[in-house]
């Protein structure tokens, strides 16, 4: 009752500051069925076959994380105000909103700040309700499995950066623009580096009740590639390890929001040290463990999950400290995420110089 009352309320509010009234009812239906609500984009990956719970055995309805969904507007438009209480636009539009829940993005945003090397549309002071739209924030009465699934989200870069913008910086026709020929995201060149949280042990997790104490570190230093729906973009990865020290991978096309002006230069890609070494078909290591922790690879990786040798850390005592798992990794390709193929690598493996 609490949550239709809320939906009633707001829009009756709504209604009567910008227009005629709104189906309160068709509202809450959206409302209930978003991926915001329901949190069916973390269950469906979670639960899934090759998902992490086949070495936690802990369902997704027994995890904490099920208890940072929104649950009502409350979570979002309740502001207080010297009369009282109050439903705020302002306030759900506001990217403090946002944060108190989207933790990575909140991570990335001080470790950018911290580095001086805001993305530039956080230089310009643009918030994610710039970009984002109610549909993708309240629903559209789908229930998605997943913020991948077609018709999910609506965000593009395109949506302002076209050929003929006039209030944004226009789409040039560089070469880098159209030689790869509609099979490269923006994301994938625009996208300074993507932000992980090392080394998630469920063990510790489980023990400590702290997920800062449950993972090695925050890495921000590498960039991967992975494909989806055909197109290369920008992705980021997740190690994880279960009570038992059980190794777990998961890869996922992933924008993170340090966006650069100028894209990645050919030669950044291009026949790298990582690109060749795969292309062999041979075994990349993107970290390795030195003088007490980890140092990971600068630069982009393309994923081939069966040559991707990642690091798996326990802690002993207040140290974390590597270990060789006794099986071999489960690895997942998750939000739809596709590997690189031989012939991406060799595509890949050419020698190429970034020429204006």
């Amino acid at each position: 009752m609490k949550c239709r009352f809320c939906f009633t309320l707001f829009f009756v509010s709504v209604s009567i500051l910008f227009g005629p009234p709104v189906d309160a009812e068709e509202k809450q239906e959206c409302f209930l069925s978003s991926l915001h609500h329901t949190g069916e984009g973390m269950r469906y990956w979670y639960e899934a076959k090759d998902g992490f719970m086949a070495i936690s055995g802990v369902p997704y309805d027994a995890l904490g994380c099920k208890n940072c969904h929104v649950q009502s507007c409350d979570d979002c438009h309740l502001q207080k105000t010297k009369e009282g209480l109050a439903y705020s636009t302002e306030t759900a539009r506001s990217s403090d909103t946002c944060l108190k829940c989207h933790a990575r993005e909140k991570a990335t945003s001080k470790y950018d700040e911290m580095h001086a090397c805001q993305g530039v549309h956080a230089e310009s002071n643009m918030g994610c309700m710039d970009c984002h739209s109610k549909k993708e924030v309240h629903g559209d009465g789908t229930f998605y499995k997943s913020m991948r699934q077609d018709g999910a989200m609506d965000t593009a870069c395109t949506d302002c950066h076209t050929k003929d913008a006039k209030d944004y910086p226009a789409l040039p026709d560089t070469r880098s623009h159209t030689v790869h020929k509609g099979k490269l995201a923006c994301n994938a060149c625009h996208v300074q580096n993507s932000m992980t949280c090392y080394n998630c042990h469920f063990g510790v997790l489980a023990e400590t009740k702290c997920k800062p104490k449950s993972f090695a570190m925050k890495a921000k230093d590498f960039l991967l590639l992975v494909k989806y729906k055909g197109k290369v973009t920008s992705g980021t990865m997740q190690s994880l390890v279960g009570k038992n020290n059980e190794p777990f991978i998961s890869y996922v096309p992933y924008f993170t929001h340090s966006i650069t002006a100028e894209g990645r230069k050919c030669e950044q890609c291009h026949a790298t040290e990582a690109v060749k070494t795969l292309a062999a078909s041979k075994e990349f290591t993107p970290a390795v463990f030195k003088d007490g922790k980890l140092e990971f690879y600068k630069g982009v990786i393309p994923v081939v999950p069966d040559l991707l040798n990642w690091p798996f850390l326990e802690k002993k005592g207040d140290t974390w400290v590597p270990f060789e798992p006794k099986t071999k990794p489960l690895v997942q390709m998750a939000l739809y995420a596709e590997p690189f193929t031989p012939e991406d690598l060799k595509n890949l493996k050419v020698k190429i110089k970034y020429e204006e």
